[in-house]
Formats: C-alpha cells, sequence, structure tokens
C-alpha cells in the first residue's frame, strides 16, 4: 500500500498482537503434553497460512499513517505535547513497547521533564538469557529503545551512532525494572545521552549513547555543548 493508505485503525492489529504475545509467553514457559503441542502446531499454522494470503507490509508506509511519525519523518520539528508523567508512544511497531509488534518486551516510557524520560518494564522469561536473568542483548535493545522515546519526545529523528551498556549486576526476570534516560549534551546533529536500569536490588545496568540526527534535521534552538 502507498504512505499514509490503507490501515489507520489499528486496533485489530492490537488485539492480535496481543493475543500472540500471550502465545509466546505460553509456549516458552509452561509444560504441556505433547499432544496439546501438536495441536497448537497444526491452529498456529492454520493461522499462519491465513495471514500470509494478505498484503506485505512496509514498516515507512505503517508508520506513516500514524499522524505524530507521519510529522517528524516529513522533517516537522516539534516535541511531543506532553506533560510530566504523561505516557509517550515511541514507535507502535517495535520490539522494545510497541503495542502492535507480536513479540515486544512490553516497555513503557514515560515523560519526566523535557530532557529526560523514565521507563518500567517486567521483563517475561522468554526473553532469559542465562536462568533467571534477562539476556544482555535484549537489555541493551530496551535501552536503546528508552533513548530513542527521549529522542522522539523531544521531537528528534535520530540514529544510534554508538550505544555502551554497563553491566554492573543481573537484570532480573519477572521483576519490575525501572528505567530512565537524560540528555548530557547535543552539539550539532549529536546528541549523547545517559540512562541507568534498577531492579528490586538496586543498579543493574548504566549506558552512554550516541545519536545522530537527520542531515535535513532543521537546527535545534537549544543545541549546545
Amino acid at each position: 500500500m502507498n504512505a499514509g493508505e490503507g490501515l489507520h485503525d489499528w486496533s485489530a492489529v492490537g488485539r492480535a498482537a496481543a493475543a500472540m504475545r500471550r502465545l509466546n509467553r505460553a509456549l516458552a514457559n509452561r509444560r504441556v503434553d505433547d499432544g496439546v503441542l501438536d495441536e497448537v502446531t497444526a491452529a498456529v499454522e492454520a493461522a499462519a497460512e491465513r495471514l500470509e494470503q494478505g498484503t506485505l507490509r512496509v514498516k515507512i508506509d505503517d508508520m506513516l499513517s500514524r499522524p505524530y511519525l507521519r510529522e517528524i519523518y516529513e522533517g516537522q520539528y516539534f516535541p511531543l505535547p506532553l506533560e510530566p508523567g504523561d505516557e509517550i508512544e515511541f514507535d507502535p511497531f517495535s520490539i522494545g513497547g510497541g503495542q502492535l509488534h507480536p513479540a515486544s518486551v512490553d516497555v513503557r516510557y514515560f515523560k519526566e521533564s523535557d530532557d529526560a524520560v523514565r521507563g518500567e518494564a517486567v521483563v517475561d522469561a522468554m526473553f532469559a538469557g542465562p536462568p533467571e536473568r534477562t539476556h544482555g542483548g535484549v537489555v541493551a535493545l530496551i535501552i536503546d529503545e528508552l533513548m530513542g522515546a527521549l529522542n522522539r519526545m523531544r521531537g528528534r529523528q535520530a540514529y544510534t551512532g554508538r550505544l555502551t551498556v554497563h553491566y554492573h549486576a543481573a537484570t532480573p526476570i519477572g521483576e519490575p525494572l525501572q528505567l530512565r534516560a537524560w540528555i548530557d549534551h547535543t552539539s550539532g546533529r549529536k546528541i549523547v545521552q545517559h540512562a541507568d536500569v534498577h531492579g528490586p536490588d538496586g543498579l543493574c545496568v548504566r549506558a552512554e549513547g550516541l545519536f545522530i540526527m537527520r542531515k535535513d534535521a532543521p537546527q535545534a534552538p537549544e543545541t549546545q555543548s
């Protein structure tokens, strides 16, 4: 489909994605008889065959169907009209916090201030690396999207140039995580951020990120060291 045409009401996709996340978690975390698994396999294969009859989706077209995402892709440079505490919809199609993604981690992002965001997550066991620990790559994904949500909140379209993650302790599975990202400084097209992740027992992760704004992005009025 062309950009902005086709799907505009994503509610049915959202319901299907939520059901798929439930299925993924149930398969990853539950023991059942082989016969039950064979029945599930047949049902999932039949459902997949039905879905595969549809038209191929292209992510840029999906994103351009969302007015606030279309604005930033068209080069408009406006912070999101949010108050502290308001939730940020960064990318509904993403694997980090996207409610329209069938395997997302279900991270949520909130405005803290004009230069900081916080996040919340309870990572499901299907995202474990070592037993009882969140996979390190999933932790990096969460932090990258947290920082991306901060850029989005501030009206910036920027791409990850470097992400350095320091693992101080295990990031637990199934426990509430508190996330925070904030701007360190900006310089021209460069945005430098810091972030941390805390679990119930304290600090798990610290990170620094360098993001590069699009070449055609307008000059930020506050761009400075």
